[in-house]
């Protein structure tokens, strides 16, 4: 299927035991396909099933008048409303990690700027509802558009505005995705952060990375690049619990 799909520019996924794609081709073609592989895997029958639309993991793809459309799907009946994931160690960072996650998850999904709309009122709505405040949902919102901007620095779109905007969001993590082919040349490091300020910290890190670091010829030959991230020392409901 896989190279079928691909020399015929076709769409092709799959997760562990579960697949999808898309099939212009006969039907008596698909069929043959199937029983070849059924002759070939008889320890793992294949069973097919086909429509204009599906709900595959946590998306819902359709086939409207030959275009292949998406948006978020939540399976109501496996997950509650409102819900954030659980952490055990530092909650708000991993929350604040989950939004930019959800709301990218959301440009790339939703084809149209009014699924889009939805699914971000519903990040929103489940962020106040869980006891953050409208002031920092609109912090992560704005740190969201630094990221990613937008001609008005807003998430008010047309058709076409929306369009550009789901393009730069897919450039933007194929750019990614590429450089972390590099991961060779990356050094991480992390510090514990107990108070202060963390931005003056780094930047004279940074600084100081620069001046005796990459100064030297050797390590100028290696190119690397470092990230440097915080382990917090106290958890917020560790100290709220004494």
């Amino acid at each position: 299927f896989y190279r079928h799909t691909d020399r015929y520019r076709q769409f092709y996924a799959r997760y562990r035991h579960t697949g999808i794609f898309t099939w212009n081709n006969s039907d008596n073609e698909l069929a043959g396909y199937v029983l070849e592989l059924n002759e070939q895997y008889p320890d793992m029958p294949l069973t097919l099933s086909s429509g204009l639309h599906v709900r595959f993991l946590d998306v819902y793809i359709e086939n409207l008048q030959g275009r292949l459309l998406s948006t978020v799907h939540r399976d109501r009946r496996r997950q509650q409303y409102f819900l954030l994931p659980y952490s055990a160690k530092h909650p708000r960072l991993t929350h604040r990690q989950w939004f930019r996650f959800a709301l990218t998850r959301a440009v790339q999904y939703c084809s149209f700027a009014a699924d889009f709309q939805h699914e971000r009122l519903e990040i929103e709505l489940t962020f106040l509802a869980n006891g953050y405040s409208l002031k920092y949902v609109q912090y992560l919102l704005q740190q969201f558009l630094r990221r990613h901007p937008t001609p008005k620095d807003s998430f008010l779109f047309n058709k076409s505005s929306y369009d550009t905007f789901r393009h730069d969001i897919f450039r933007y993590y194929n750019a990614r995705q590429l450089q972390s082919v590099d991961d060779g040349n990356l050094v991480q490091l992390q510090y514990l952060f107990d108070w202060g300020k963390r931005h003056e910290f780094n930047q004279k890190f940074y600084q100081l990375w620069s001046t005796h670091i990459n100064a030297d010829p050797n390590f100028q030959k290696l190119n690397l690049k470092i990230i440097l991230t915080t382990k917090h020392c106290y958890l917020s409901n560790t100290l709220l619990s004494r």
